[in-house]
């Protein structure tokens, strides 16, 4: 008999509760795409430095599943709730024919488990065909060669998302049981004829309070944007995340009633048509998702932070790989040993066939120089060591620096004779220069006394690097020259003659031991290429975008599911209402909108303040991933729309329809 009421019941609960059924398929599915992006790399070929970014994708893919499978299970868990609240009375009428609660918690294992295998099932069977595409997505990403291809099904994530989500529908049948074993046979019986409280009826605390959300939103939106320099501690950022959270408490739990009272200011409104009755079910509804929407809105605040940051990352560092690799190879060497990076290879019997338009420079170091003299007393605060402020300055002349920017695409300067120019272009260097710039400093280089051509650092560099790493040389006039013994570093920039992809791997992979392999030179020669910069660029980029749209999915589909399961809810709690307003004369058609501008509000809301924390947390994501000056954010922000329209929106079209159909029957 239970076995029959078992699987009586769940059919009833896939008609009932579709999106929950269909919630789990699809994040079965998602789960399995992103595990098995691990089996779909192994079939492209990429160059060695995408494999260890595939690789370390791959690691940290494992460690973000353990978070998306709490994610879900706290989705599963709160859509059961609902499930066993909508069906109280039924347990009542079990309990009061004689069932016991043991009888009664084995139906609801039972139907789980008939929910857990096929929603696995079908959920396997989706992401498989799914993630076939993914290949496709993979390896645009990676612009790698899929030749390889085939259909493969990954083992692993197989493996992976059955145990995983066995421990969470485990879960379910515990709490569940809990839940059976601790409510009474009165709360069974009465369960249909219980209302939600309405938090918040007096208007003017609504309004007082929803100022005060207001303020304190305003107050940690300031500090995160204008005020951000203040921020010196991560206590003080946290605090700034706990006022947002707070704040976004504060808006939901206050929203109704400040709500109703504009209402109450516009009786044209108010009272036209159906409005009254549809405006008291839309407070009720607020005042009872207070927590709830205040966690979806965060989630979806997350989920545009997340994927925003993903997608204009990519771009700021495609453009950014353009600026700092402009040439096919740079390699710098030490000249202690008096040996340069030409010598060196002709002592390694490498030829130099394979490189055309060679620049090769010296820079110079003097105890006259060292980077304290440009500090000056500008940065006491910065707490900078002796060593820091005696290190020597390199130097190069400005003639010599000029033909290296002009390979670089930068700009050329001209310098007077008793003038010097300081470049760098990381962060924390050209921050401290310019600091100390301001001051005017003075120098002094082979008896002679040269002043600052501008008080700030230019942007520029002589090594090509993965990120701006130019920790800065000072530019002087051609006249200063400097003794052999002064000679501090030997750069080599060059062209390949060969522009295929077998030279650069070549290159890549071979021959920094064929420079350095062997020898008894205790200065190797460094050396960054064009190939490994985009390569690295391309992998790290790829890596972030994949997992923003893991989690960022996953974060929508919790948020959307839990709305949508509560607007299902609330209309079947509510159907009785309806046939009143049917007995009244109110057609159809009018239900069905007030049915709209209930569940697009209750909907809409978390969407417009998710939407104007972003407005902020994007620029602090965007500093925290120093992403500067992006100018064409508009791709990133269309794809992070779209996603966010798709599968929002899909949801509360899904939900909008079954409400629609429950109030019809």
């Amino acid at each position: 008999m239970l076995f029959r009421l078992s699987v009586k019941n769940f059919k009833k609960s896939i008609r009932d509760y579709s999106i929950y059924f269909f919630t789990m398929i699809l994040g079965i599915a998602v789960f399995y795409i992103f595990n098995a992006i691990e089996t779909q790399t192994a079939m492209m070929e990429v160059t060695k430095t995408k494999a260890a970014i595939v690789d370390m994708m791959n690691g940290v893919m494992d460690g973000v599943s353990i978070f998306v499978s709490f994610i879900l299970g706290y989705l599963i868990v709160y859509a059961s709730r609902f499930m066993l609240k909508k069906r109280k009375m039924e347990f009542g009428v079990y309990m009061t024919l004689g069932m016991s609660r043991v009888k009664i918690a084995g139906i609801l294992w039972m139907e789980t488990i008939w929910m857990g295998v096929i929603s696995l099932a079908a959920g396997l069977v989706i992401g498989m065909g799914l993630s076939q595409l993914m290949s496709l997505v993979v390896s645009y990403l990676f612009q790698a060669d899929v030749s390889r291809f085939v259909f493969v099904i990954s083992g692993k994530a197989v493996a992976k998302s059955v145990v995983y989500f066995l421990i969470i529908y485990v879960v379910v049948m515990i709490f569940n049981t809990i839940a059976i074993g601790r409510t009474r046979l009165i709360d069974f019986m009465t369960a249909g004829k219980k209302k939600e409280r309405n938090l918040l009826k007096n208007p003017v605390v609504s309004v007082v309070i929803f100022l005060l959300a207001s303020g304190i939103l305003g107050y940690a939106y300031y500090n995160v944007t204008a005020g951000s320099k203040n921020l010196a501690s991560e206590y003080q950022v946290l605090t700034q995340v706990i006022l947002g959270i707070v704040g976004t408490l504060l808006v939901f739990w206050s929203f109704a009633g400040f709500f109703m009272w504009i209402l109450g200011k516009m009786p044209k409104v108010y009272y036209k048509k159906i409005n009254s009755f549809v405006f008291g079910e839309i407070s009720n509804k607020l005042n009872s998702t207070v927590v709830s929407c205040s966690v979806i809105c965060l989630l979806i605040f997350m989920t545009i932070c997340i994927l925003f940051s993903a997608f204009a990352r990519k771009d700021f560092k495609e453009a950014e790989a353009e600026k700092l690799a402009p040439v096919d190879i740079s390699m710098v060497k030490d000249l202690e040993d008096g040996k340069t990076i030409e010598e060196v290879m002709k002592e390694k019997k490498i030829s130099q066939k394979d490189f055309q338009d060679v620049l090769t420079l010296t820079t110079y170091q003097t105890q006259e120089v060292t980077q304290g003299d440009l500090v000056g007393d500008a940065v006491e605060n910065w707490k900078l060591g002796e060593e820091y402020l005696n290190q020597k300055l390199e130097i190069i002349s400005a003639s010599a620096y000029n033909q290296a920017a002009k390979k670089y695409h930068l700009p050329a300067y001209e310098l007077e004779e008793n003038q010097y120019l300081m470049v760098a272009d990381m962060e924390g260097a050209v921050g401290i220069f310019n600091k100390g710039l301001k001051e005017n400093p003075e120098l002094t280089i082979k008896g002679k006394t040269y002043y600052p051509k501008e008080t700030t650092c230019q942007d520029g560099f002589l090594m090509m690097n993965y990120s701006p790493q130019n920790q800065g040389f000072l530019v002087v006039p051609d006249s200063v020259e400097f003794t052999e013994e002064e000679q501090g570093k030997n750069y080599f920039i060059a062209d390949y003659t060969k522009d295929t992809k077998a030279f650069r791997e070549d290159v890549d992979e071979k021959f920094y031991e064929r420079m350095n392999g062997k020898s008894e030179n205790g200065f190797p020669v460094y050396f960054t290429t064009q190939s490994s910069v985009h390569d690295d660029t391309i992998g790290s980029s790829a890596m972030y975008i994949f997992l923003g749209l893991y989690l960022g999915i996953c974060f929508l589909i919790s948020g959307a599911a839990v709305l949508s399961l509560k607007s299902l809810s609330d209309a079947a709690d509510s159907k009785g209402k309806y046939q009143i307003l049917q007995k009244l004369g109110c057609n159809q058609k009018e239900i069905c909108r007030g049915l709209r501008k209930q569940n697009g509000t209750v909907f809409l809301l978390p969407v417009i303040l998710a939407v104007i924390h972003s407005i902020f947390g994007i620029q602090v994501c965007m500093n925290l991933l120093s992403i500067y000056d992006t100018k064409d954010v508009g791709p990133a922000l269309l794809l992070t729309v779209v996603l966010i329209g798709i599968i929002y929106g899909g949801y509360y079209l899904v939900s909008q329809l079954g409400c629609e159909k429950i109030v019809k029957e």
